[in-house]
């Protein structure tokens, strides 16, 4: 597989009717299953998927080699980098009121906590209660490389890999 951005972008492009369909579908499937864990709320899932990829540094990447440690990690707090409701309005677009309410929800849930200076960090609580639609991802990116591979193998075949 092509290594670097640009040569990746030429690859999907080159591949685009063996991988878009499968991402597609795919994608499409997995929106419909986190709407429902989310109760139809998007903007809820996507507040929530702000926080979780805003605030992680460098050393939560490298400690997360395993799906498990995403709920059994009592630390995970303190490896999380600070952000606030503007922050995530702003990223979002999402208007900082519409934001405020669904950090709401989230706490009521017990999926996310703030500390006294304001910052929010996805808990640990989330993780275990969101693990289905981990797994529902995982389903996904499963599919999607195997697109990508059968794409791989194709322009193997043909010389062009």
């Amino acid at each position: 597989m092509p290594t670097g951005g640009t040569k990746h972008t030429a690859f999907i492009k080159d591949n685009f009717g063996t991988v878009w369909p499968v991402h597609l579908v795919g994608f499409t499937r997995l929106l419909v299953q986190l709407r429902a864990h989310f109760h139809g709320d998007l903007d809820l899932m996507l507040v929530l998927a702000v926080i979780g990829s805003r605030t992680h540094d460098a050393r939560w990447n490298a400690e997360l080699a395993a799906l498990g440690q995403l709920t059994r990690d009592e630390d995970a707090r303190s490896k999380q980098l600070p952000i606030n409701i503007q922050s995530i309005s702003e990223f979002t677009g999402i208007p900082r009121e519409t934001v405020r309410r669904k950090l709401v929800i989230l706490e009521q849930k017990g999926w996310v906590s703030r500390n006294t200076q304001g910052h929010i960090a996805v808990t640990q609580r989330a993780g275990f209660d969101l693990e289905v639609a981990t797994g529902d991802t995982i389903t996904y990116l499963a599919a999607l490389v195997k697109a990508v591979e059968t794409a791989q193998s194709r322009a193997g075949a043909t010389g062009l890999a």
